[in-house]
């Protein structure tokens, strides 16, 4: 049994983890016991933040991780569980299963398939029935939910619990059907133990235990405890249960960290939270990044008191520790003590998928929040920041409306740079339809040397995707060669410049295939002039159109609300490539214009209740449909005037 282990507080806001880690701190009698300290999460009155404490128990290190209970923040709870032994599901058991309980379920199971046991809070609230709770628990949440203690009750107080495996003494009668369905599903992974419960033979809890450890581990058993944080009833079985839970330690040969979440502490700079997976490590160490096998010195090693952060200056396996002034490591990096070392598998975060744009409310600190925004982002998987190369527009992206509000409030917080969103602008292209040829010529007399320099083109469009070519069928020196590579670049530049809307023009071949020139007054620049201008007259007569990035869209959703979403996206301009059903959730693929998508975030929340989620990915360009290119050109140009 390794010396440490952790586990991962996991369930919707409002069911009380926060309030459950502070006591259990207490209850072990940790120095320190407060979380939600950020001034926007006492501002809000939620978790924002992964919070990382550790407490003795039994005579081994604990460290609790508590997630929020938003769904806009579930990078953290991918963060959690990435380092944690098992997961603790927290429930309110007076409404076991909402929407983020059944969003953290499905990480817990699907992504990361941690063993798992069930908190259900908030027993001493007067709708609470331990009844209710696992049978909701069955009904909405895959997992063979079984109860390893039975709340004693009186009216809406809770008096105690009976723990259901205890050697000797009676049990009430509603306990003892708990007992024997306990026995009965646990039986099963131990053959031994089953024939014994089949006899009604006694049995230790020993003998239980090692088969609940067989169950948990596959995933197929969640044991469920009952209490009140408030109350302060359950924390020592939640304690003891955890431990006895927690999957043993594999021992690979030599010291392996894994970086599983980063942070920017005003007085300790740049911290580096990693699980010591295999050996131990002390400050002066030399270990080596696994992704880009650069080496690594660790200098501050801060291990957790409670809540509170001391230099302990070595750790080993099992333990969370914070690494200081530490450049140059990225979320999910594993570090070894050998370059050869087998790197764990990234943290699989999902995408961000809300985006505004971004500007500062001042524009002298136009400057600094890039600056600041960089340095925020590059510690978040879910956040992300970047200038739009076509709008020319600083865009975020997130998770949803409250994820990029709670961004602002920090950076006027830490930063003091306020700013402010919009929706941002669709970064079109543009191209051609079909082949055109226009010539120009450019001739300018100053009073000394001219500038002369004719350009016929033929401009041709191509396949999706294609980009751009650029060919010289010229005969005869009719362009000298040294003059070619300024046709080139007057292409290219009216390329960027767009020809119906200012957009960059893409999937086009350039030939160009006559000229003429002046033996004193040619230059690159006269051909790069002419060719500019000839590309603007061709594209003209070329049937110019916009297109627009078209996404790929999946959404998962509870299988009621399959229908709307269908009909909403088949009014987004969508198609639908195809449907999977599982677990009571549909899976639903389809493309659909990002224009379409700005604002889908808020719209599928509202839609469903907040119990579906998407992702999305660029996918490609394609032709913006000819009614619809007309009030979309109208709309850029209104804009264009506005601006």
């Amino acid at each position: 049994m390794a010396k440490a282990y952790s586990f991962c507080l996991v369930g919707h806001s409002g069911s009380g983890k926060t309030a459950l880690a502070e006591a259990l701190l207490r209850a072990a009698k940790a120095p320190e016991a407060l979380f939600d300290r950020s001034p926007e999460e006492k501002n809000r009155r939620i978790s924002i933040d992964l919070a990382v404490a550790s407490c003795t128990w039994r005579e081994r290190k604990v460290t609790v991780l508590v997630t929020p209970g938003l769904l806009e923040f579930v990078e953290e709870i991918y963060k959690g569980l990435d380092a944690a032994d098992l997961a603790v599901l927290v429930v309110n058991a007076e409404k076991p299963v909402e929407v983020v309980t059944e969003q953290a379920w499905e990480v817990v199971r699907r992504v990361y398939r941690r063993p798992a046991l069930v908190f259900a809070n908030m027993m001493d609230k007067p709708l609470a029935d331990p009844e209710k709770v696992l049978q909701e628990l069955r009904n909405a949440l895959p997992g063979r939910f079984v109860p390893l203690v039975f709340p004693l009750r009186e009216g809406a107080a809770l008096k105690g619990l009976v723990d259901l495996l205890a050697d000797g003494g009676p049990l009430p009668a509603a306990a003892q059907g708990w007992r024997s369905a306990l026995l009965e599903e646990v039986a099963t992974y131990n053959d031994a133990l089953l024939e014994k419960v089949l006899a009604e033979e006694p049995v230790s809890k020993g003998e239980v235990v090692e088969a609940l450890r067989i169950g948990i581990t596959s995933g197929e058993i969640v044991p469920v405890l009952f209490g009140s944080a408030t109350a302060g009833v359950g924390l020592a079985e939640l304690l003891d249960w955890t431990g006895l839970l927690a999957p043993a330690l594999p021992e690979p040969p030599g010291t392996r960290l894994r970086c599983f979440a980063l942070s920017l502490d005003p007085y300790l700079g740049r911290l580096t939270f990693v699980r010591v997976l295999s050996g131990e490590i002390k400050e002066g160490d030399t270990l080596f990044d696994l992704s880009t096998k650069n080496k690594v010195q660790l200098r501050d090693v801060y291990g957790f008191l409670g809540t509170k952060m001391e230099k302990v200056g070595r750790a080993e396996a099992g333990e969370i520790v914070a690494l200081g002034k530490l450049e140059g490591i990225e979320l999910g990096a594993t570090l070894s003590a050998s370059p050869e070392a087998e790197p764990v598998p990234p943290i699989p975060f999902p995408k961000p998928v809300f985006i505004r744009a971004v500007a500062p409310k001042s524009q002298a600190d136009e400057e600094k929040m890039s600056t600041v925004l960089r340095e925020y982002v590059s510690t978040k998987a879910t956040l992300t920041y970047a200038r739009d190369p076509v709008t020319k527009e600083g865009l975020v992206s997130g998770m949803g409306d409250i994820h990029l509000d709670v961004l602002a409030e920090r950076l006027r917080n830490r930063y003091g740079v306020e700013v402010t969103y919009r929706v941002p602008k669709v970064p079109y292209r543009e191209t051609i339809r079909k082949t055109a040829i226009a010539s120009y010529r450019h001739k300018k007399q100053t009073g000394g040397r001219g500038q002369f320099g004719e350009v016929h083109l033929r401009i041709e469009p191509l396949p999706r995707g294609a980009g751009f070519e650029f060919a010289d069928e010229t005969k005869g020196g009719v362009i000298p060669q040294e003059f070619i590579p300024g046709v080139e670049k007057g292409v290219r530049d009216a390329m960027e410049e767009g020809i119906l809307a200012g957009f960059p023009m893409v999937d086009i071949k350039a030939v160009v295939f006559y000229g003429m020139y002046h033996e004193v007054d040619s230059s690159e620049l006269s051909f790069r002039i002419a060719a500019r201008q000839a590309f603007k007259l061709a594209a003209e007569k070329a049937e110019p159109a916009l297109l627009e990035p078209i996404m790929l869209l999946t959404v998962t959703t509870p299988e009621a609300f399959t229908g709307d979403i269908i009909s909403d996206l088949n009014g987004r301009r969508g198609r639908i490539l195809g449907m999977e059903s599982e677990g009571g959730r549909t899976r639903i693929r389809a493309e659909v214009p990002l224009a379409e998508l700005l604002s889908y975030a808020l719209d599928l929340k509202s839609m469903t209740q907040g119990r579906a989620t998407f992702q999305m990915e660029f996918l490609r360009y394609d032709f913006v449909p000819g009614p619809l290119q007309e009030r979309v050109l109208a709309q850029l140009r209104a804009a264009a005037d506005a601006g």
